[in-house]
C-alpha cells in the first residue's frame, strides 16, 4: 500500500483559522423556545394566568365578560333614561333664570326713558313687595288684568306660599317683545325648600318704572287645575319651554308638528305643546332658541285642547311673548 493513498483517504478535518476568527463548534441542534421574543413569551404566560386557555379558569373568564357586557348595557340604558327624563327634573332656579342670558341681537327698541340703576331697581322691587295698601299698587305695579285688591292679596300670601325673601339678584336689561325691561331675581326660602320669583320692570307712558304683576305672579288663565282638566278648551300660560320629541295621538306625525316640553314651578307635570311645521308659532320659537346657547326659554303661550289628545298635550295657538311680560301685539305676529 502506498503511503500517499492512505493520506488521501484519511481526512482529519482540522480547521485552520487565523487569530481573531470565531471558533467553529460545528452544527448545534436548536432548543425549543430559543429565538422567540421575550414579549411574546411573557404574553403567553400572562394569558394562561388570566385563564384564557385554562379549562379550569374558563368559567371565571365567562363571568368577567358577562359582567362587563352587563355594565355596558346598564350605562346605555341609564344614558337613554337621562336624556328622556332630564327635562322633567329641572330645578325651579333654572326655570326662573331660563332665558336670562341672551344674545345682544335680540329685538330691541330705542329706549324712550333711561333705565334705572342696579340700586334703584333693587329698591323698587323690595318696596313693591311690602305694599299692603291697594291705593299704592298703581305707583309700583303694572297691573294687567288684576285689580289692586287682588295684587295686595297675592303679596300678603307670598310668604305663606313661597316663604320669606332671602335675597335679590339684579339681571340688568332684558329685551322682551319690543319692550324696555329690567329684571330682578327674587329668592325665597320656605320650610320645604327654595322658591324663586321674577320681577320684571318696565316703564309706563310717563317713564315711571313698575313691576309687571302678571310676570311676578306667573299668572295663567284659567287656573292650572282647570287647565289640566280635559274640559278646558283654551288657556294662556307662562311657562318655560324646551325642545322635545314625543309624538302621539293627533300629533303623531313629526313631519307635520314641532314638539315642545312645557314646565312651570307651579305644577309637577311636564306638558307637551305642538305647533305646525312652518307656522308663525314655530318660526317665533325657533328664533327664541337660536339666540345664543339657549336650551330653555321663558314664554307666554296660548294653548288649545285638541280632540283625541292626551291630558297633557296641547296645540300652541299663539306665542304671545318671548318671556312672561306681554305686550299689546302678540310676538308671533312678526313672523307671519
Amino acid at each position: 500500500m502506498k503511503i500517499e493513498y492512505i493520506q488521501r483517504s484519511v481526512n482529519t478535518r482540522r480547521h485552520h483559522r487565523t487569530p481573531g476568527d470565531a471558533p467553529n463548534i460545528g452544527r448545534v441542534a436548536r432548543i425549543h423556545g430559543t429565538g422567540a421574543p421575550l414579549e411574546i413569551e411573557d404574553f403567553k404566560s400572562r394569558r394562561e394566568d388570566w385563564g384564557w386557555t385554562s379549562r379550569v379558569n374558563l368559567p371565571k373568564a365567562l363571568l368577567m365578560w358577562t359582567l362587563l357586557f352587563a355594565g355596558v348595557v346598564l350605562l346605555l340604558v341609564f344614558g337613554f333614561l337621562w336624556l328622556r327624563l332630564s327635562p322633567k327634573i329641572i330645578s325651579e332656579e333654572e326655570l326662573a333664570m331660563a332665558g336670562v342670558e341672551r344674545d345682544e341681537s335680540l329685538v330691541r327698541v330705542v329706549a324712550r326713558f333711561p333705565s334705572p340703576s342696579e340700586g334703584d331697581s333693587l329698591v323698587l322691587v323690595k318696596h313693591a313687595l311690602t305694599i299692603r295698601d291697594p291705593a299704592l299698587v298703581g305707583s309700583y305695579f303694572r297691573s294687567g288684568a288684576a285689580n289692586p285688591v287682588e295684587i295686595v292679596d297675592f303679596l300678603k300670601g307670598l310668604e305663606a306660599s313661597d316663604g320669606t325673601v332671602t335675597g335679590y339678584e339684579w339681571l340688568s336689561s332684558l329685551a322682551v317683545n319690543r319692550l324696555s325691561v329690567e329684571g330682578v331675581f327674587v329668592k325665597l326660602k320656605a320650610k320645604d325648600g327654595q322658591a324663586y320669583r321674577l320681577a320684571l320692570l318696565t316703564p309706563d307712558e310717563t317713564g315711571k318704572w313698575k313691576v309687571d304683576f302678571e310676570a311676578l305672579a306667573r299668572t295663567v288663565k284659567p287656573s292650572w287645575r282647570e287647565i289640566l282638566e280635559t274640559s278646558t278648551v283654551t288657556a294662556v300660560v307662562r311657562v318655560s319651554v324646551m325642545k322635545d320629541s314625543y309624538y302621539n295621538g293627533p300629533f303623531r306625525d313629526e313631519k307635520e308638528w314641532v314638539c315642545l316640553g312645557m314646565v312651570s314651578p307651579d305644577i309637577d307635570t311636564m306638558l307637551l305643546g305642538y305647533c305646525r311645521v312652518g307656522s308663525p308659532q314655530a318660526a317665533a320659537l325657533d328664533w327664541m332658541f337660536s339666540k345664543g346657547d339657549v336650551n330653555l326659554c321663558r314664554a307666554t303661550l296660548e294653548l288649545r285642547r285638541v280632540e283625541g289628545a292626551e291630558a297633557r298635550q296641547f296645540e300652541i295657538g299663539q306665542v304671545l311673548a318671548p318671556d312672561w311680560i306681554v305686550d299689546e301685539v302678540p310676538f308671533d305676529e312678526g313672523f307671519r
